[in-house]
């Protein structure tokens, strides 16, 4: 246990410190958020003009699901699946197998030293601003624990479910077309950017049946009151539903995998 938590300091100073030293990088990424927050503040305010609430959701308390949306993706963002990727091509896979810990483990490790890194650098400041510009100003925001028990569920689940797709490049070696096909019909069927009860009954149908749902729409839809009572209990059900499938379907992928494990270069 000494052992994971010495490697969890580590990785959170490795972290903090490319951070640092891509900090183009970091500025690009900063802007391209400030643009993303701004269009959708803006795009709301037109669909709410003249109205007081829609779906019985106000302005107020739309616009902060909007941007604490965006705050939670940074969150719980994950580079589970291009960390496999790399170390399939590079063939340093293997060298994994000869850690103490399982390699699960330490990618859930290095997550976490992500997550930090997200939080110091991104979450922390932009809550900060969300409080102190106002936005938060007249919204009905529910923080209790439920919601904080969904994000967790959220969170692990974000990490067995790119675990899972991560073990497609022991078979494939490049998953990044996949990726970002995936990733659109996630971006829709989320509720990250359009909340789900706005969606058309088909779609809105289609989307109960889908993973991404739990990741995104469950917390915030807690956060926002629109999920609320013994709601609450079935929605985190359905979550853990999820969280356990793809746990067990990454376990057993990675068992598969290592048995079909090809190196390259290596």
């Amino acid at each position: 246990m000494k052992q994971l938590w010495d490697y969890l300091k580590v990785s959170c100073k490795i972290e903090l410190e490319n951070q640092l030293i891509f900090r183009s990088n970091f500025f690009v990424s900063i802007l391209f958020v400030i643009i993303r927050v701004v269009m959708l503040l803006a795009l709301w305010s037109a669909l709410y003009q003249g109205k007081t609430q829609v779906e019985g959701i106000s302005l107020a308390t739309m616009k902060c699901y909007t941007i604490v949306s965006i705050v939670f993706e940074l969150f719980i963002a994950c580079k589970v699946e291009n960390s496999i990727t790399e170390k399939v091509k590079d063939g340093s896979i293997s060298m994994m197998l000869t850690r103490p810990a399982s390699y699960p483990v330490t990618l859930f490790i290095e997550h976490l030293a992500g997550t930090f890194q997200a939080v110091v650098v991104w979450v922390v400041p932009y809550l900060l601003v969300i409080f102190l510009c106002g936005f938060a100003k007249g919204a009905q925001l529910y923080l209790g624990p439920w919601f904080w028990l969904s994000a967790a569920g959220a969170y692990l689940l974000m990490f067995f479910y790119q675990f899972f797709f991560g073990m497609i490049a022991f078979w494939t070696q490049e998953i990044n077309g996949f990726l970002q096909a995936r990733d659109a019909v996630m971006l829709v069927f989320s509720g990250s950017m359009v909340p789900l009860w706005f969606f058309p009954g088909r779609l809105f149908s289609i989307a109960q049946y889908l993973p991404f749902q739990a990741m995104y729409s469950t917390p915030l839809s807690i956060m926002i009151g629109k999920i609320a009572g013994a709601d609450i209990r079935t929605a985190l059900l359905v979550q853990a539903g999820w969280i356990l499938g793809f746990g067990f379907l990454a376990q057993f992928c990675w068992r598969k995998s290592r048995r079909r494990m090809i190196v390259n270069g290596g």
